[in-house]
């Protein structure tokens, strides 16, 4: 097995992403140590004539206020739940400023795909492509969506798009407890509003999040399930298989095909499949 030196980044990258789609998350800290608690930083040598000085230290950019997690969370839930359409919790959205994953993302994303339609397919958290287009599911992985529902005859326009979390984590990362509990009263609300027929979780992120679940992906996918947001609202879901996960483990494609059966009888008759 080749040592974690001799991999590439990108190859490090997949290998984490398949850890956290295989529900392999708990070596991951959801806070990064401050090892300047526990360890004293050398002493300065002092500048002589023949030892250059060294230059300053850049400065760091200018960060939002702080918010205390119960507060923003807090917060959340009450943004979400005075929007009365899709258009103001979007806005609502936008103007949030209680999630540090605003400081380093591009774009918010909070939707895409046709409003109305009967499916709506909810992912973890935009990637790379997303963030720097400013569109949902593209790149790469819209692109095998977008072929995942052509095979059972469907298309963009059937269906609705979002996400737990509408700010990308910094190099594809499943988003943090803190992160999800802060973001999911959008999500939850923007759900209400759209009032789907049935919604398609993508990927062990959204599934666990969205289903308040430690199983993983390969243990909830394939099965109906009821998601109930906080206020009471309840609607048939099905969790499956991220696009980005199957372009780094292709082999397990026959797993999402198996889902896309159910989700094609589910949009003909209008009944859950076993």
């Amino acid at each position: 097995m080749a040592k974690a030196t001799d991999m590439t980044r990108g190859e490090l990258e997949s290998l984490l992403r398949f850890y956290a789609e295989s529900g392999i998350d708990f070596p991951l800290s959801d806070d990064a140590p401050n090892r300047f608690e526990t360890e004293a930083a050398p002493a300065p040598k002092a500048a002589t004539p023949d030892t250059p000085r060294p230059a300053p230290a850049p400065t760091a950019p200018p960060r939002l206020p702080a918010i205390p997690d119960a507060e923003a969370i807090a917060l959340a839930r009450e943004v979400a739940a005075r929007a009365e359409t899709l258009d103001d919790l979007h806005k609502a959205v936008e103007t949030f400023e209680g999630c540090n994953l605003k400081l380093t993302a591009r774009s918010t994303l909070f939707e895409g795909g046709r409003r109305g339609a009967a499916m709506m397919a909810i992912q973890d958290a935009p990637g790379r492509d997303d963030d720097a287009s400013g569109e949902a599911l593209t790149g790469p992985e819209g692109q095998l969506f977008d072929r995942m529902l052509a095979a059972i005859g469907l298309s963009r326009d059937d269906c609705y798009l979002g996400f737990t979390v509408p700010w990308r984590v910094p190099g594809n990362a499943v988003p943090s407890p803190l992160q999800s509990a802060i973001c999911k009263p959008f999500v939850e609300r923007q759900i209400e509003l759209a009032r789907p027929d049935f919604v398609v979780l993508l990927g062990n992120g959204a599934a666990r999040i969205m289903l308040e679940t430690q199983q993983n992906i390969l243990q909830l996918r394939g099965a109906w399930k009821v998601l109930r947001t906080e206020a009471g609202f309840e609607v048939p879901a099905i969790a499956t298989l991220q696009p980005r996960f199957l372009i780094e483990q292709p082999v397990q494609k026959r797993y999402a095909w198996a889902d896309l059966l159910q989700i094609r009888d589910r949009v003909r008759t209008g009944t859950a499949t076993a």
